[in-house]
């Protein structure tokens, strides 16, 4: 049995049928629409006849004047009948929410991880930061952030050893640099 649920409301069920009652107030409640109404419609009896004569169905409706259950309660087919009484517009919504409610669910994605890092060569590199850092254990982990940072730490290594080997002048001009910037002096007596 379908769990039908229109215009964002349940419709509850009892046995196997509908509450033409939550149809009603789902549909706008018009007194010219009332459950007792299309109840007593000739159309909507020589269609219970026809439902009880040619299914296997049980029971095709019901109607509780009191207690919990209270209101008019039908099959489906009653149930169709019912909305295309109200309005074609109608009609369409209770069809539509039966194919919903008939869609199976979707079985949850399972999320994978992206595929592990396979260039030895940044691994390695990686591994190289955290030694030196002074990482001893043999499983670090270490944020993307740091990561990014160590990289381009090690980025701004290799430009500094390019203008060395390219400008040997830049060391010591650096290094005059340092020692007016902090007023030491460095390997000097």
């Amino acid at each position: 049995m379908a769990h039908l649920i229109i215009s964002s409301k349940d419709i509850r069920t009892l046995d196997g049928l509908y509450s033409l009652n939550d149809l009603h107030v789902v549909s706008g409640a018009s007194q010219k629409h009332k459950p007792a109404n299309f109840m007593r419609l000739e159309t909507t009896q020589e269609l219970i006849a026809e439902i009880d004569r040619c299914s296997d169905l049980s029971n095709t409706f019901k109607s509780n004047r009191g207690g919990a259950d209270k209101g008019t309660w039908v099959c489906k087919e009653l149930v169709y009948a019912y909305a295309m009484w109200i309005s074609p517009k109608f009609n369409l919504e209770v069809i539509r929410a039966f194919d919903q409610a008939q869609q199976p669910e979707p079985e949850p994605v399972q999320q994978t991880l992206p595929a592990p890092i396979q260039d030895d060569e940044k691994l390695k590199l990686i591994n190289d930061v955290a030694k030196s850092l002074g990482i001893t254990e043999s499983i670090a982990v270490v944020s993307a952030t740091d990561i990014m940072a160590m990289i381009q730490t090690i980025r701004n290594y290799q430009q500094q050893l390019a203008r060395i080997q390219t400008n040997p002048a830049w060391v010591d001009q650096t290094i005059e640099r340092v020692k007016n910037a902090t007023g030491r002096h460095f390997g000097e007596g």
